[in-house]
């Protein structure tokens, strides 16, 4: 159900183009790679997967650094005066991002990967409802449908 779910939404412009399916697909591939190593990563750690997460993240670190060493000190600077408003919620996606991932990797840890990442790509249920809201986009009613299918199987999942 989620997967038909999401293929339906996918569907929505009615067009399907090679570069489109080959980009689906290795995007599916990419997604299924990494959801397999990090499954395996945070068995590997002992379950610890608070320690795996932030080890994920600490190389994140270094991109400031390298942001210093090729642009200096002062331009680090420049957008908290120029847009703080920008940085702040810059701040709390990125908190947010870690805290998702960490819950992920939590689930991952001793439930079965599969369900997992079928739950995990359930965003795109939200994704819609994003877009409704935020970005002001029109969701007929088909996709509507779609996403009350792909929210049944993740419930089904949890059954």
């Amino acid at each position: 159900m989620i997967s038909g779910g999401i293929i339906a939404i996918a569907l929505q412009a009615g067009r399907v183009s090679r570069a489109g399916v080959l980009a689906a697909l290795t995007t599916g591939a990419t997604i299924a790679l990494y959801t397999v190593i990090d499954g395996i990563g945070v068995r590997l750690s002992g379950g610890e997967a608070l320690a795996y997460t932030a080890w994920m993240f600490l190389f994140y670190w270094l991109m400031p650094l390298l942001f210093i060493a090729r642009r200096g000190l002062p331009a680090l600077w420049m957008p908290i005066r120029s847009a703080p408003a920008a940085v702040g919620s810059s701040l709390v996606g990125g908190l947010v991002s870690v805290a998702a991932y960490g819950i992920v990797i939590w689930a991952m840890q001793s439930g079965a990967m599969g369900t997992v990442s079928a739950l995990r790509e359930t965003s795109v249920v939200f994704a819609v409802l994003i877009g409704r809201v935020f970005l002001g986009e029109t969701v007929n009613g088909k996709r509507w449908l779609a996403c009350v299918v792909v929210a049944a199987g993740a419930v089904c999942l949890g059954l």
